[in-house]
């Protein structure tokens, strides 16, 4: 195994330096007529077609490349706010055309964004430079049970609870009809290292998929970001997406759930190795070490101190039940399960990790500035029945916590290629270990 991964290095190493330069994301508007004009120019190796509608009308297309027997389905957009997947598509898809030895026996398929509505209430921010602010106060992320990625089927009170999003049902018609060897998802964060989850253990995968990272100057995380605390580790900054029955995203006391079956549940059916490749959008410069259990828990009182003060503000609001308010109080629900498992974790005696504090401090941010942008959104929706000042606090609370993260944290954005390199490397890596 050692010397087919020393070939692979070499092979994808060659492959990433292809990526162009660069620093914006395309639209999806201009992703698609881009993919478009790629189908016109290779009618014989492309086929674009529509394999469903939006909820609010738009099209769900998927460029299909190649004949091969191996199906691999590459999945855009997972979430609208993680844009960087555009970019991979494009990279990815212009790479399988140009280099024949990519569709030896493989047919890849690429739906560039599974969540075109979702995508068109980030575009005030996706397609430009990045800059904190900006990208929470237009920023965009559905409420768990909104997702397509995440409203397969679940069992549920006795029965099967289906959620009925037309994007999650051609998703899943299109994964029924290719019956793909493998799916890539991919996915984007705003802070941390980066990260993979995967379905299953392939031998070789969890190694090739940090040392891509690596290579980019990206080392994956050592320490469990919330997204996976607890999840079973494949390898370094790997781990394996549980069973449905054993996850915990959030507390709900609903009547119905906050949340379905994951895309990777869906195609385990077939036997299909899917990987979710997670990297960050900005760098953190701050160094953390160890520390005191204490931190963990004074991290869990700053973040549920923030997010009553936007609970509060919604409430002075009225009555926010558009999708941005729903989104906003999906988020909160969340930090409070987060704030949660950290007090737990500060009941331990052991010291806290350097990196599961800087993971601790990028969750807090990231999640109070996602509420207060959502919150914010939903009240200049209806600017009319809303006192003008509860708009004012919340951008005043928005501003004040990027300012005090930019200066905290010392960000800055990473350089676009490295992230678009790590996605696609991760991806031609699953299908080339797979063969």
């Amino acid at each position: 195994m050692a010397g087919v991964l020393s070939d692979l290095d070499e092979r994808l190493s060659g492959y990433a330096e292809l990526v162009p330069g660069g620093e914006l994301v395309p639209s999806v508007e201009d992703l698609a007529e881009w993919l478009g004009g790629l189908a016109r120019r290779e009618p014989g190796l492309c086929r674009l077609r529509r394999i469903g509608t939006s909820r609010g009308g738009r099209a769900l297309q998927v460029l299909s490349v190649g004949v091969g027997g191996r199906s691999v389905l590459v999945v855009g957009g997972p979430h609208p706010n993680e844009p960087v997947g555009y970019a991979t598509v494009r990279f990815l898809a212009e790479l399988v055309v140009e280099r024949p030895e990519l569709r030896d026996g493989v047919s890849w398929h690429f739906l560039p964004c599974v969540d075109p509505d979702g995508a068109a209430l980030n575009a005030d921010w996706t397609s430009g430079p990045l800059d904190l602010v900006n990208q929470h106060r237009y920023f965009y992320r559905p409420a768990l049970a909104e997702q397509p990625e995440w409203t397969f089927p679940i069992p549920f009170g006795g029965g099967v609870h289906r959620f009925g999003l037309p994007e999650n049902e051609a998703l899943a018609d299109l994964v029924d009809e290719l019956v793909p060897a493998v799916v890539v998802s991919l996915h984007n964060a705003e802070f941390g290292a980066p990260f993979f989850v995967a379905s299953h253990a392939v031998p070789g995968l969890a190694g090739q998929l940090a040392a891509v990272a690596a290579r980019h100057g990206l080392p994956v995380a050592e320490a469990a970001p919330s997204d996976v605390v607890g999840w079973p580790v494949l390898g370094p900054g790997v781990f394996q997406m549980p069973p449905v029955e054993d996850l915990v995203i959030r507390d709900h006391e609903q009547e119905t759930p906050a949340y379905g079956a994951h895309l990777t549940h869906h195609a385990a059916k077939y036997g299909t190795l899917t990987v979710l490749p997670e990297v960050p959008r900005w760098r953190a410069g701050r160094v953390f070490g160890d520390s005191a259990p204490v931190a963990l828990a004074t991290l869990a009182e700053a973040l549920t101190g923030e997010i009553a003060e936007v609970r509060r503000l919604m409430g002075d609001a009225g009555p926010l039940d558009d999708v941005f308010g729903r989104a906003a109080a999906d988020t909160a629900a969340i930090a409070d399960t987060v704030a949660r498992s950290w007090h737990q974790r500060a009941g331990d005696f052991g010291a806290v990790p350097a990196a599961e504090l800087a993971e601790a401090h990028y969750s807090r941010v990231m999640l109070t500035l996602r509420c207060a942008g959502m919150a914010l959104r939903s009240a200049l929706e209806a600017p009319s029945r809303i006192d003008a000042s509860v708009c004012t606090r919340l951008h005043r609370l928005l501003a004040e916590r990027a300012r005090r993260c930019g200066q905290g944290l010392n960000i800055a954005p990473l350089e676009l290629r490295r992230l678009v390199a790590v996605q696609a490397c991760a991806a031609l890596a699953a299908v080339d270990l797979t063969r």
